[in-house]
């Protein structure tokens, strides 16, 4: 389970830095007259991911004062608001409901996994030997030899 988390997780984060660079060349403009933080391709990137970690987008949709700006109304023509409010909506669902799920549920079946290993080892205990690993069914043709033998 442990490989294909880190390989997910890396999947994602280059998920995120290809948003991040799309961000630099489309909406570096919009950002740096609204906040002042894309100068360089480096910070803009910087600034999405740990936007995208965190859930908050405000880079591209609006500043850090919850003004936030208004999608478009009709795609075709109000086109710049339209592609702004599609790459939103793209970045939201592939990272918050497509990549975020993945993980999650690696990390349950990681756990399953590792309980359902825990419950046949302990079913093991129960039905052989510790010592021996012998059956205890063979230890039935011999009284009381089984609880001896049970707790090691």
């Amino acid at each position: 389970a442990g490989p294909n988390l880190i390989r997910s997780f890396i999947l994602g984060m280059i998920g995120i830095i290809c948003f991040g660079f799309l961000v630099y060349a489309f909406f570096s403009d919009s950002v740096n007259y609204e906040q002042q933080l894309c100068h360089t391709p480096f910070q803009c990137v910087v600034k999405h991911v740990l936007d995208s970690l965190t859930g908050d987008l405000t880079t591209v949709v609006g500043n850090d004062f919850g003004d936030f700006a208004q999608p478009a109304v009709v795609f075709w023509v109000d086109k710049w608001r339209g592609f702004r409010s599609s790459f939103i909506i793209l970045t939201v669902v592939f990272w918050v409901y497509l990549l975020k799920g993945i993980i999650q549920g690696q990390i349950i079946d990681a756990f399953a996994e590792k309980r359902n290993l825990d419950d046949a080892l302990k079913e093991d205990l129960e039905q052989k030997c510790f010592i021996s690993s012998i059956d205890r069914f063979i230890f039935n043709n011999f009284p009381g030899e089984w609880e001896k033998r049970r707790s090691g």
